[in-house]
């Protein structure tokens, strides 16, 4: 059992760590947190009509609804907010965390611009920097999520149920200053999905958000697996090397030894042709850089790898002539 428990609590998802950490955030200016408020309750919001009218706001983090019960206090004076949970009974039977706004629900939708029936973005709430950042915050907490750094599946995604909105967020993400993001939109089952693929870019937006420590995190494991791929890259490069120089040096003995039984190694006239031919047969595994490097000091004078590159296709040349006079007879 002990296994399962710490199995479980290492399982805490990426997602989760960014959302955690963009909860610290308490600098935001009190525009800024317009818009992160405004952008979650259009993802996470609904409007109860009837003379107990409120607001229902849902997360399934407890830290994120926190967070956004700490900024309703922040905006409103005397606000009567109440927490509530509720288990879902479907699927993995995950806790909902409720905050109810029980009160100044025409001050909460006024200063928000909250319209439950309008898909489209308020320009009011993302016409400055501080602005837009405060409202994609807002898309992320409530509806967003981030694949964890260690998978090579590298995906960061923002839902929406409705299509107009989703390209209305696609539209805000391209208003962006300091980066360029390549975020693109695909259909889901019954929701619309702005997705982001490329990790270093992830690993921008991360940052963009507010969340360094994340990004950072995101930056490490990328790098270490792209450090890891090209080594291992690079070994099978030099895997696949060794294994064909090895093998044109079997058939350029094999072809050697038939020359030596045709016509006779020490019958070539081309000493250096002659002298590489003995080489090969006494130094089969070694290199074109070795060859030249005793050639050179067996025929005092120097050979380089281009050289013995030359005189190699020379004997293959000369194999192949034999092999035809010994077809033709």
């Amino acid at each position: 059992m002990a296994n399962d428990s710490s199995s479980l609590n290492n399982n805490i998802s990426f997602s989760k760590e960014i959302k955690e950490e963009l909860t610290l955030n308490d600098d935001l200016t009190k525009e800024a947190t317009i818009s992160l408020l405004s952008a979650f309750i259009k993802c996470n919001g609904d409007f109860v009509f009837g003379q107990n009218e409120k607001i229902i706001i849902k997360s399934d983090d407890v830290k994120v609804i926190k967070y956004i019960y700490s900024l309703f206090k922040k905006l409103f004076d005397n606000i009567n907010l109440s927490f509530a949970y509720r288990k879902r009974m479907r699927f993995n039977k995950s806790t909902e965390y409720l905050l109810n706004v029980l009160s100044n629900i025409d001050e909460v939708i006024d200063l928000l611009k909250i319209d439950f029936l309008d898909n489209k973005i308020n320009t009011e709430l993302v016409n400055k920097d501080d602005k837009l950042r405060g409202y994609l915050i807002g898309l992320f907490l409530s509806s967003g999520s981030c694949s964890n750094p260690k998978s090579s599946n590298y995906h960061f995604e923002i839902y929406s149920k409705d299509e107009n909105f989703a390209k209305s967020i696609l539209k805000l993400i391209s208003k962006i200053k300091v980066y360029v993001f390549s975020f693109k939109m695909i259909k889901r089952r019954n929701q619309y999905v702005i997705y982001l693929k490329k990790s270093d870019e992830i690993a921008s937006f991360i940052a963009y958000l507010g969340a360094n420590d994340s990004s950072l995190t995101y930056e490490g494991f990328r790098l270490d697996r792209d450090f890891k791929n090209y080594t291992n890259r690079q070994t099978n490069l030099d895997m696949y090397n060794y294994n064909k120089s090895i093998s044109n040096s079997e058939k350029l003995i094999e072809t050697i030894k038939n020359i030596d039984e045709f016509f006779g190694i020490n019958n070539i006239q081309n000493v250096k042709l002659k002298t590489l031919c003995k080489l090969r047969l006494e130094y089969p595994e070694s290199s074109y850089s070795d060859l030249a490097s005793l050639m050179s000091k067996e025929l005092n004078m120097n050979i380089s790898k281009s050289n013995v590159n030359h005189l190699i296709i020379k004997i293959r040349e000369m194999g192949e002539r034999y092999n035809n006079i010994e077809k033709k007879e």
